[in-house]
């Protein structure tokens, strides 16, 4: 079974390639005949003829970002029904690393860091003076997953669209080996949240002093929780 991550950035980039392409109809025809499904079939789904979704295909209408939004949610949910078979042929084109991964968002606007510190009810532990820093998004890992199974070009993948993000890491003992892996790598999130542990490594806040990303401890009581705290926050964006 995909997770619910992995068919979202799915649905994201397909409906990204409707919208930026110069002729967009052909772009659904593509990828409705990519997930097998006929016109008569997805048009019946949506609720409107197959005459009007073939007019959309052949240029005749623009569609607009409503419409491709449901078109695209359609062939997922049609997929779904089969197994997510394209869904998986998919993530394993894009090396999408799912047992690490447990979420990955966009904020739709920008969040305060003192925002998502509030979400988590975390504690900083270092960059106290940067709680105004703009977020734009939050990548959730279990860190012993992605310890074990994720490669380099993986973990750059986990950063999204924008740098300017939240870096979250279940399941962490001390907190060294999260912000070990942040120091190795050139590309660095906006901030770095760690569940877990009863007490910090000083290393690793030494070490995300040494890069200046702000560091912060989540104190929730569980991964459950510390989701529902970073999907609260969306949801509130979302509807402001």
């Amino acid at each position: 079974m995909a997770s619910e991550v992995i068919v979202d950035k799915i649905a994201k980039e397909i409906a990204g390639d409707i919208t930026w392409s110069d002729f967009p109809g052909k772009s659904m025809r593509k990828w409705r005949e990519i997930f097998g499904v006929t016109q008569l079939v997805i048009s019946k789904r949506m609720g409107i003829s197959s005459s009007v979704l073939s007019d959309y295909e052949k240029g005749r209408r623009t569609p607009g970002s409503g419409f491709v939004k449901k078109f695209v949610r359609t062939l997922l949910e049609i997929d779904r029904e089969r197994g997510y078979v394209i869904v998986k042929e998919l993530a394993r084109g894009q090396k999408l690393p799912p047992s690490a991964l447990l979420d990955m968002r966009e904020f739709p606007q920008k969040v305060l860091l003192k925002e998502v510190v509030e979400a988590v009810k975390g504690i900083v532990l270092y960059g106290s003076e940067k709680l105004d820093k703009q977020i734009y998004g939050y990548t959730v890992l279990d860190s012993i997953a992605a310890i074990e199974s994720m490669t380099g070009q993986e973990f750059l993948s986990i950063m999204g669209l924008t740098t300017e993000r939240v870096l979250v890491f279940t399941n962490v003992g001390t907190g060294r080996s999260p912000m070990v892996a942040v120091r190795v790598s050139f590309l660095k999130p906006g901030a770095v949240v760690v569940h877990g542990p009863k007490a910090v490594d000083p290393l690793a806040v030494k070490l995300a002093e040494s890069d200046g990303i702000p560091f912060i401890l989540s104190q929730v009581p569980d991964v459950q929780s510390l989701l529902n705290g970073l999907r609260g926050l969306l949801r509130k964006k979302e509807n402001q």
